[in-house]
């Protein structure tokens, strides 16, 4: 039988980490960085789960951290975000096709918003593992009978402009915003190893997205995990 491939997960916060780490089998911890990572198992999957922090340094430093320590298979990003478009709506799943960072702005050098430098050049989108992403979209489709795939724009920046929301969309055909994943695939892009992004919608990226990701986030946390837990098996 082949030998399972490690999983690693990120969340930025304790309600996106909490349920996954403490369904660890033979959990042991240790920290890094500032970032305690819990290894163990999930369905007899080899898994290392970490809470990064919120932003884009934070997710990166635990991105590189868990890659170089653990040498997970495959880092997954999972937690909330708010949803860009009318389509989108709270309670929502997003998978990711790519990753975007919105708040890339080098346009006063003549460079496209959103360009980062990359050996071997410069990128937009970041991609996300078909597969993986395939086998978190089916599993969202099972549990909650739909899922919307596209780009997940990240920043350093809690969207609660409604201008801001439809520029986002309008520059990227970006799905859901959020601070950690851009960072994150970046990450993964340069170590050549495989991401997912998984997201739940808590707000709708307008002004009343404060108040709506207070009320929303824990749900959409939760409903991330547990979609991830049904996938875990088959992402090994």
């Amino acid at each position: 039988m082949a030998e399972k491939k490690k999983i690693g997960i990120i969340g930025a916060m304790a309600m996106e980490t909490e349920t996954l780490a403490a369904a660890l089998e033979h959990r042991r911890t240790e920290e890094i960085s500032g970032i305690a990572f819990h290894q163990g198992e999930l369905w007899g999957v080899p898994c290392v789960v970490a809470q990064s922090g919120v932003g884009k340094v934070n997710a990166a430093v635990c991105a590189q951290t868990m890659i170089l320590k653990y040498a997970p298979s495959l880092v997954v990003n999972t937690g909330a975000a708010g949803g860009v478009g009318p389509e989108i709506r709270i309670g929502d799943l997003v998978v990711a096709s790519a990753c975007v960072q919105h708040d890339m702005d080098t346009t006063a050098l003549g460079e496209k918003r959103g360009e980062i430098s990359v050996p071997g050049g410069v990128r937009i989108e970041f991609p996300c593992d078909r597969q993986a992403a395939s086998v978190l979209a089916e599993a969202a489709k099972a549990l909650y009978g739909h899922v919307h795939r596209g780009i997940v724009a990240t920043g350093d920046l809690f969207v609660a402009d409604p201008e801001k929301n439809r520029e986002i969309g309008r520059l990227f055909s970006a799905k859901a915003t959020e601070m950690e994943g851009g960072s994150i695939a970046q990450v993964c892009y340069r170590n050549g190893v495989p991401c997912a992004v998984l997201r739940a919608i808590s707000d709708n990226a307008d002004d009343s997205g404060k108040v709506n990701f207070l009320e929303f986030a824990r749900m959409a946390s939760e409903k991330s995990a547990a979609l991830l837990q049904k996938a875990i098996p088959a992402l090994s």
